[in-house]
């Protein structure tokens, strides 16, 4: 005996809270009492006294009473709107939740280009995207991703959003991603400390997905904020994201040339290449051509650049 009742305390422990028998039980449908059909309804029947009577003659059981609808005049306005759902218990219409979607990407949108707006030093951009807590993609990554580097550097290397390395390191390429950008630059001559690195977003997306469109647009002031106050020379974007967010979506850059690209902040446009990202020389004999063909460029253009 007491040792059923010893396992009948583990088990309270445990939060067990339902036996099972050795036949199945569908647990959806073990609360619930049995389902009334229209063929089941009582027949009601009404007796030569003018009383209504169920099955076998037993009385009818009286009807719910209903609640009386409030008076017009007592709310009026916003207020009857939400007294209303509040007595009813029902849900914001859709249409509500439609505009409110709108408004709140508008206000994260202009706090975001507030915030960038008014850093005026590198430090005080770390502090703003910092503050910037109405991005999603902040709640879930493990480090937020700046820009490193020198000022005024020759080149500002650009990658996409963090992976998986970045963002438990919080370094700009780091792991695999950092070796095989080192592959790229050692035949150069070019040192990363020289350099300027960066990625897309500050911040990886849960699981690697794709970021979405109102995603960019959150990250996209802090982004060119950096680089309007590091001043680099020469951008080099590496894969799609960072040239979606960057060049204009009715433009097309050339392959193996460097485009003129507007910054705001900046006096002119800065001259711009955009190749593949360093991930992909994995991928095929053709993607590590482009790529050398690409570096080979942008060594000889820093090259007559000093």
């Amino acid at each position: 005996m007491d040792s059923a009742l010893s396992l009948l305390r583990l088990y309270e422990e445990w939060g067990v809270d339902t036996v099972v028998g050795d036949s199945p039980t569908d647990q959806r449908l073990a609360h619930l009492g049995k389902m009334r059909f229209p063929a089941e309804e009582p027949v009601l029947r009404r007796t030569p006294e003018g009383r209504l009577t169920g099955p076998a003659g037993h009385p009818a059981a009286p009807a719910a009473p209903r609640t009386a609808p409030p008076s017009a005049g007592a709310h009026t306005g916003a207020h009857t709107g939400a007294s209303t759902r509040a007595v009813t218990g029902a849900p914001p219409t859709a249409s509500a939740s439609l505009q409110a979607g709108p408004a709140l990407l508008a206000e994260s949108l202009a706090q975001a280009q507030t915030l960038a707006a008014g850093a005026s030093t590198p430090e005080a951009l770390r502090a703003a995207l910092e503050a910037f807590s109405t991005c999603s993609l902040r709640t879930t990554a493990m480090h937020t991703l700046f820009p490193t580097g020198p000022h005024q550097a020759p080149l500002m290397i650009i990658g996409e959003a963090p992976d998986a390395d970045e963002d438990r390191s919080g370094q700009v390429f780091s792991g695999l991603c950092g070796d095989l950008l080192n592959q790229m630059l050692a035949p150069l001559g070019l040192k990363r400390e020289t350099l300027l690195l960066a990625t897309a977003l500050p911040w990886r997306p849960p699981g690697g997905r794709t970021p979405t469109e109102p995603e960019l647009r959150q990250c996209r002031p802090f982004l060119e904020r950096a680089i309007t106050l590091f001043a680099p020379q020469r951008l080099l974007l590496c894969g799609r994201l960072p040239a979606r967010m960057l060049l204009d979506a009715g433009t097309t850059p050339p392959r193996r040339a460097w485009w003129p690209a507007d910054i705001p902040g900046l006096a002119g446009p800065l001259p711009t290449l955009v190749m593949r990202h360093p991930l992909q020389l994995r991928a095929s004999a053709t993607a590590r051509k482009e790529i050398w063909q690409d570096l080979m460029l942008v060594a000889q253009t820093l090259r007559e650049n000093g």
